[in-house]
């Protein structure tokens, strides 16, 4: 009986039984518009905390601990922890505004100076935490932020003046790119001077308008392209520094805690062009424009009508995730409806110190918008019940990316109940075919960028036509005669997330592996989602997927069964997977327990009756008989 219990639970269980997923957490209950309007950070009290910190740890007694000092150390470091919660937040409000406001100048110095405090005052907080890791007291580090903190921190050498220089002068660039891109560039057309704004309000013919339009997208890709110059100079001298040949290389380990490096993405991307190009291509040609314009026809609603589409989806996905999708629209955690004056970008940023988030959409005005809401709040979800503070976190966002993207995929079993069937099938395959470009555009701009920065000394028209032959690699067509292609300046990850943009295809290529098993098993793939979730982001990406179960994407024979299974899935067959087969010996181990355990019950009903009988037998002996013999079953 206890095999027959274990099996119906191993088979049976959901995963909502599985409790205590997430670690407990404080979310404030404030509205978005009560945290406004975002002003200055007062860092007196964390630096008055901090320099009483390192006072205590410098006359610590030689005999050992003291509970007082411990108790008050302890203390500090909370008091530390929350005032740079404060911080983080402030940033990421002003960062907010910011875009909101098209990079209105006096937005765009308050974001440079919060952003600035938040460079410096982290640099500061180490520096301190290294004195309290040499200290007697450094198990107050490994408690709190976990085993190794303290070790990790010694010797810390902190920012140096001219490194704290470079940040800042990269700060400046990123934001006259956002000038460039929002507010356009000057241009001479015919004798006279044109920008976007009076081109708007000119009455003029239409050969007129078509030259001047012409001539300012030539100039505002050209400026961002020398904007795009100045940064990879600024950057390699950055990585140079820090001891790493070049800012591709600086970047994949310091700033995104990756735990694959350029060789395992150049294998990565070379399966890439031969399994998932043909796959996109092939997607391209079925799907129909028509189809297309009748999804943008029934997407055309406010940001506030598609959260209403959204909100059944997710809370029949998970309760839990339901409950903070209420939450986040209770307290209007958001700003996505369209306004002219916003830069054209869409992510989500963590409120510390309300234990939210908040989410940043300029929409396309079509069926996307749809997918980027639901992408959007699977990065919303682990922010608002991730606990690890932004001072510790390494920043794996491979993972992050994952939560977003398969959260996209699952959102398709849905579609049909906003867009009809014929629709919901025409938005799982444009869905798909996006997803897809994840995966290729990924690859595409981490190519790009990578040879970018081993060779930064590049022109502008370099770099276009190096953009122009590695894009026909991955599925683009150009005209004939056509040389260049500039459009690369279109993509801000360039400028503001160098080498950021192979997190798309790892991601993509594991949300599709997640997809792929929920078709078939969608209460087991629910579960590993769910688990992923919860997952540190700190967690490197490789190690993360193994965790929940996930294919290794830089394994030589994932991307190609992948792609195997995405094409059967097109031609509407099934193929088994390796998980598939393996839960099907499970399922055999299962049933031949529970035979054994049927077989085991018969024999003992068999048993029981022959016993009775024999009793029985027994009981009508004659009465003349003083003396019973004993039954059988008592020898």
């Amino acid at each position: 009986m206890l095999c027959l219990l274990l099996a119906l639970l191993l088979l049976l269980s959901p995963a909502e039984a599985i409790g205590g997923r997430y670690p407990d957490k404080q979310h404030v209950p404030v509205d978005y518009a009560d945290m406004l309007p975002v002003t200055a950070f007062d860092e007196t009290n964390l630096q008055s905390a901090l320099e009483e910190l390192r006072k205590l740890c410098g006359r610590h007694s030689p005999q050992g601990t003291n509970k007082e000092t411990l108790r008050r150390i302890e203390f500090l470091y909370d008091q530390i922890l929350s005032e740079l919660n404060m911080l983080i937040t402030k940033v990421s409000l002003a960062n907010v505004q910011y875009d909101a406001s098209g990079g209105a100048a006096e937005e765009a110095d308050l974001y440079l100076e919060l952003s600035g405090q938040h460079a410096r005052l982290f640099d500061r907080c180490y520096q301190v935490f290294s004195d309290l890791a040499a200290s007697p007291y450094r198990e107050v580090l490994d408690n709190k932020a976990g085993e190794g903190t303290a070790q990790s921190l010694l010797g810390y050498q902190g920012m140096t003046e001219e490194e704290a220089a470079l940040w800042e002068e990269e700060e400046r660039f990123i934001q006259a790119y956002d000038r460039i891109m929002s507010q356009g560039v000057p241009v001479q057309v015919e004798g006279e001077v044109w920008t976007a704004a009076s081109l708007a309000e000119a009455d003029v013919d239409g050969e007129t308008a078509q030259a001047v339009e012409e001539a300012l997208l030539r100039e505002r890709e050209r400026a961002a392209g020398e904007i795009y110059c100045q940064l990879l100079q600024l950057r390699t001298e950055t990585a140079a520094q820090t001891g790493f040949a070049n800012y591709a290389d600086y970047a994949y380990y310091a700033l995104y805690n990756r735990d694959y490096d350029l060789a395992d993405a150049a294998a990565l991307r070379r399966a890439v062009k031969e399994y998932i190009v043909p796959l996109q291509l092939r997607l391209l040609e079925e799907i129909g424009s028509q189809d297309i314009r009748s999804l943008d026809v029934r997407s055309r609603k406010t940001g506030e009508e598609m959260l209403d589409d959204i909100q059944p989806f997710i809370e029949g996905f998970d309760n839990e995730m339901g409950k903070v999708f209420a939450f986040m629209r209770e307290h209007h955690l958001y700003d996505i409806e369209y306004d002219e004056v916003k830069l054209f970008t869409g992510y989500t940023m963590a409120l510390p110190a309300y234990g939210s988030a908040l989410i940043f959409e300029c929409p396309y005005g079509d069926y996307r918008d749809y997918g980027d809401l639901v992408h959007e709040f699977g990065h919303f979800n682990e922010m608002y019940h991730g606990t690890q503070h932004d001072l510790w976190s390494g920043f794996s966002i491979d993972v992050g990316e994952i939560d977003s993207q398969a959260l996209e995929m699952f959102f398709t079993s849905y579609a049909g109940e906003i867009f009809g069937g014929r629709g919901g099938e025409a938005y799982t395959r444009v869905t798909l075919y996006d997803m897809l470009n994840s995966v290729l555009d990924g690859c595409l701009y981490d190519e790009f960028q990578a040879m970018a920065y081993q060779d930064p000394d590049m022109s502008v028209e370099e770099l276009n036509r190096l953009f122009k032959q590695m894009s026909e690699e991955y599925g683009y067509v150009y005209d004939s005669g056509m040389e260049e292609d500039s459009s690369w300046v279109e993509n801000s990850h360039n400028f503001q997330t160098p080498m950021y943009f192979i997190s798309y295809a790892t991601s993509a290529l594991s949300a599709l592996d997640l997809w792929l098993r929920y078709l078939e098993h969608p209460r087991q793939a629910k579960e590993a989602y769910l688990d992923l979730t919860a997952l540190s982001l700190s967690l490197p990406y490789r190690e993360a997927v193994e965790k929940v179960g996930l294919r290794d994407i830089f394994a030589s024979e994932t991307v190609p069964a992948l792609a195997e299974e995405l094409e059967a899935r097109l031609d509407g067959e099934v193929l088994p997977s390796a998980d598939r087969q393996g839960e099907l010996v499970t399922y055999i181990f299962f049933a031949a327990i529970l035979v054994i355990v049927a077989f085991g019950l018969w024999l003992r009903v068999r048993w029981a009756r022959r016993s009775r009988t024999e009793r029985c037998r027994w009981e009508e002996m004659e009465a003349w008989s003083t003396q019973r013999g004993k039954p059988p079953w008592e020898f």
